[in-house]
């Protein structure tokens, strides 16, 4: 049986000799740090589709029943605009019935899109506003009978330093839940990324994303092979995999 020392020193070596730089994607398909959103974008033609399992600590508060999984597809239609499709699966009752076994018998679909208004420069930050699960605002409390589990409306405001060849990103902004369910999430979120001067592929990062603390890292395998993995609040591992092309238009 391989040793935990054995694996991590393969994987270390796997990233090292395969990857390549990227913008890192968020885990619904547009990028980000992990669960919170970012001013950054990927290069104009990026599509990203993947697969993603979710921590129950990672969801909405209508969904931390269970752990749950997932697909996204995401493109960076152009330098300014990015757009997504995610897909999560919910464990709820058969057919809804409060009688029924519980299962995973349903899913959230969602659309999300993100616009950056302002560039970084030399002296300023980049700024982005977007929406995730975008549609109609409709404000619930409690239960589940509701579609808009993941919607909310943020701003947020990215910049970078290079210290000795080493990037540090610093992110914070404000995102607005729009159901009272997740008004736990409504407030300041933010964090931080680092790319290694030894390896600027990878990418490791830290945040705050409204009711705990977050720790990840991600990587770009082969050009088109990402890999991302997360400790969610100190409890559990959210991360996946996903396929990365660069259409040319």
């Amino acid at each position: 049986m391989i040793s935990r020392h054995r694996l991590t020193i393969a994987l270390l070596w796997a990233a090292t000799t395969f990857g390549s730089s990227l913008q890192a994607q968020e885990y619904h398909g547009t990028t980000g740090l992990m669960q919170v959103p970012t001013a950054e974008m990927d290069s104009a033609g990026t599509f990203r589709g993947g697969a993603v399992f979710l921590h129950q600590a990672f969801l909405p508060t209508q969904m931390r029943r269970k752990n749950t999984f997932g697909y996204t597809v995401g493109l960076t239609a152009f330098r300014w605009l990015e757009l997504s499709y995610s897909c999560s699966m919910l464990y709820m009752h058969k057919g809804g019935d409060p009688q029924a076994e519980m299962g995973y018998y349903n899913e959230d679909r969602h659309l999300n899109v993100k616009v950056m208004p302002l560039y970084e420069g030399r002296w300023w930050p980049s700024l982005a506003v977007g929406m995730d699960d975008v549609g109609r605002f409709e404000r619930i409390s409690t239960g589940v009978n509701g579609n808009n589990y993941f919607q909310n409306i943020y701003a947020m405001a990215s910049k970078h330093f290079d210290l000795k060849g080493y990037e540090l990103g610093a992110h914070i902004g404000y995102r607005y839940y729009t159901s009272n369910a997740n008004s736990d999430r409504r407030g300041v979120a933010g964090g931080i990324s680092l790319r290694p001067a030894f390896y600027r592929p990878l990418r490791i990062m830290g945040e705050w994303d409204g009711i705990g603390v977050n720790v990840g890292a991600d990587v770009l395998l082969w050009r088109h092979l990402f890999v991302h993995a997360v400790l969610v609040h100190g409890r559990g591992f959210t991360g996946g995999l996903s396929y990365h092309y660069r259409l040319k238009y």
